[in-house]
């Protein structure tokens, strides 16, 4: 016991001095220049504690009666394993050469998404991930709300447009474990081929597998977002879920204008994420939570800086709207459209699509 104590006591000034060590030096993370480079400080404060951090979240997820391990222990029974590495080895693309912004330690992961242990624990994260955004709320009813918003301020857009398209090919970026598509399959049922998209092999082949379980007919790529096998105009729906706050600004952009080659004439992109403006504050989150979500997320301070905004307008995307999804997310939705390029700088940025983003 007196070992216990004396390891507890050891681990416990260790946080709390890299913990103060980071917090004197963290304004300066927001000076970084926009480059697809993790912070030098972000790796030195993550290295110790990323365990301690991850820990501290399933804690939180068993708190709020999540069974983290038997959600777990489902994808590492001997049987579904074996599924699981054939529908790899089918799917992967060996090809793809991985930047090095995607190998960095996700989630308190010594290999980030590269590993089967974050795909086998994903289902669980996704639960712990919108557990405590409404007091009193049981965590599957949170996770409901927060896709099923998606999915009525998708439709609401769609519905308010002029030609109130017909949507018919979708495609979830960022797809992780397939709990975000499976959402979308719901949600526009009458849509013919729905594809979900990511870069970890290892989540794309636990999304395949749900699919075959679960007959939901979803086509599952390993690809990067950045440059698609997909031809121009294959889309008539993108949703990017979760994806940009785990991405560098240059790589945001090079997305971005991916997204929209995929898409068709006058197509709509939605992009779910963490709203800089509410995460960056002090209303939402302790500051014991913060640290624990910023030790494990290698991007979040120039993601904090982001207009995402902007960024559409800037990628040629046209009627952006911005509305908050749930407490900590916002949904941003805009069409594909040659006519509103915007330079903030142009003096002539007189578009009535365009009014208010170079203000």
């Amino acid at each position: 016991m007196l070992i216990l104590a004396m390891r507890f006591l050891v681990l416990s000034c260790l946080f709390f001095y890299i913990y103060a060590y980071y917090l004197k030096h963290k304004k300066s993370q927001y000076k970084l220049k926009s480059t697809n480079k993790v912070p030098p400080m972000w790796k030195l404060v993550s290295a110790p504690l990323k365990e301690q951090a991850r820990q501290w979240f399933i804690k939180r997820a068993l708190l709020k009666g999540i069974d983290w391990e038997k959600l777990s222990d489902y994808y590492k029974l001997p049987a579904n394993m074996e599924q699981l590495k054939e529908l790899k080895n089918k799917i992967e693309n060996k090809t793809i050469c991985y930047p090095d912004y995607f190998l960095q330690p996700f989630h308190g992961y010594d290999d980030g998404n590269m590993n089967w242990q974050a795909a086998q624990e994903n289902e669980a994260a996704a639960l712990s991930m919108c557990a405590n955004y409404w007091k009193g709320v049981s965590a599957i009813d949170s996770e409901r709300w927060v896709r099923n918003n998606v999915t009525m301020n998708i439709k609401k857009y769609i519905s308010n447009s002029e030609d109130n398209r017909n949507i018919e090919n979708i495609l979830d970026v960022g797809c992780s474990g397939g709990i975000s598509t499976e959402y979308i399959k719901r949600g526009f049922p009458s849509a013919g081929n729905i594809y979900g998209l990511d870069l970890s092999p290892y989540f794309v082949s636990v999304g395949a597998f749900r699919s075959k379980e679960q007959k939901t007919n979803i086509n599952y790529i390993h690809e990067n977002a950045e440059s698609t096998s997909f031809s121009d105009n294959s889309f008539d729906l993108i949703i990017c879920n979760f994806l940009f706050h785990e991405v560098p600004p240059n790589a945001t952009m090079t997305i971005l204008n991916e997204m929209y080659r995929l898409l068709q004439p006058n197509g709509i992109l939605a992009i779910v994420d963490l709203d800089p403006e509410i995460i960056r504050g002090d209303a939402i989150l302790s500051q014991f939570r913060r640290w624990a979500f910023e030790v494990t997320e290698p991007h979040i301070y120039n993601y904090y800086k982001s207009n995402m905004t902007n960024s559409l307008f800037k990628q040629g995307f046209y009627n952006v709207i911005k509305q908050q999804n749930d407490p900590i997310n916002s949904i941003w939705i805009g069409k594909k459209g040659d006519s509103c390029i915007v330079d903030c700088n142009d003096p002539n940025c007189n578009d009535a699509s365009c009014i208010g983003i170079c203000e």
